[in-house]
């Protein structure tokens, strides 16, 4: 998914070897390890820094960067990982979401995800042609779509939905026929240059509220709070550095960018609000009307 130095290639390699092997998981060295799945999303970048920085090394925390957000489910039901960074809706679409609890909140999305389209959205609502929509289906997208649905009024509308990975969505280019697309960054920067522009984004919709977290099963947290929390403050220092020096921190992420220029990357970096340090209390009143239990957050 970018020119890394931990390429997806090599992530997906190794997961399957693992799979055909029944080894590198069960190593008795990775008993005690952690291992958490992630993207590149501009609030995760923290974790990346670390990582290059080889702050992880010590630590039991292990990170596997994909490129689908429904990834994250099929590892963890799978006991490939005991966690993942996402949005309390990729949560929510979880079968056994009852026993995965957030550890540590990380940011609010404001304006980092959106809704592109090659029309504006008076023409998609007074279209007659059918409307193809572009996005991860079992995720957080989904959600976003119906919120934007029902917010602006579209819903005699026809719309169908394409199934598609970020990365494909990345490669489509401005067409002939109305599209919508559901996107979020870096993957966002690249269909704005390529001529989609903006519908609604986090920051504007009135009805769709983001919150991305550090996700871990509940026993796997149990016992290991310190070492979380030893996480969470590499996780800090990780956005000190960003704010001393941020030209240094993209210059040791920007593999993970997706080709993201330094002025792009900066401009998403304002599309979100940070959370990791303390956040409102009225965030954990809408999380747990979401049924997202807030009982195993850090300090």
């Amino acid at each position: 998914m970018r020119k890394a130095r931990v390429l997806i290639f090599a992530v997906l390699f190794l997961i399957v070897g693992a799979v055909a092997t029944g080894y590198y998981f069960s190593r008795p060295s990775e008993a005690a390890k952690i291992h958490i799945s992630s993207n590149p999303w501009v609030g995760f970048t923290p974790f990346i820094y670390a990582q290059e920085k080889g702050w992880l090394e010590k630590t039991p925390f292990r990170f596997l960067w994909l490129v689908d957000l429904s990834d994250n489910a099929r590892l963890y039901e799978r006991g490939f990982t005991q966690g993942f960074t996402a949005t309390q809706y990729e949560l929510l679409h979880f079968k056994n979401k009852n026993t995965i609890k957030p550890v540590f909140l990380i940011d609010q999305s404001y304006g980092a995800d959106a809704i592109v389209s090659n029309r504006s959205l008076e023409e998609i609502r007074s279209t007659k042609e059918n409307i193809d929509v572009y996005l991860e289906q079992g995720s957080l997208n989904d959600d976003f779509f119906e919120a934007f649905v029902a917010e602006k009024g579209l819903t005699r509308v026809r719309f169908h939905k394409i199934d598609a990975s970020q990365k494909s969505i990345s490669t489509l280019n401005n067409m002939a026929n109305p599209v919508v697309i559901i996107s979020y960054q870096p993957y966002l920067s690249g269909l704005l240059n390529k001529g989609f522009h903006l519908l609604v984004s986090t920051q504007t919709m009135r009805t769709f509220f983001v919150i991305d977290a550090l996700f871990v099963n509940d026993e796997t947290i149990h016992g290991r709070e310190k070492e979380f929390a030893n996480l969470k403050e590499l996780f800090a220092l990780g956005i000190e550095r960003f704010q001393s020096d941020p030209h240094e921190y993209y210059e040791t992420i920007k593999g993970y960018l997706e080709g993201q220029s330094y002025e792009e990357f900066m401009a998403t970096t304002t599309q979100i609000k940070w959370l990791y340090q303390k956040h409102p209390k009225e965030i954990e009143t809408h999380l747990n009307t979401q049924q997202v239990k807030t009982d195993r957050l850090l300090p």
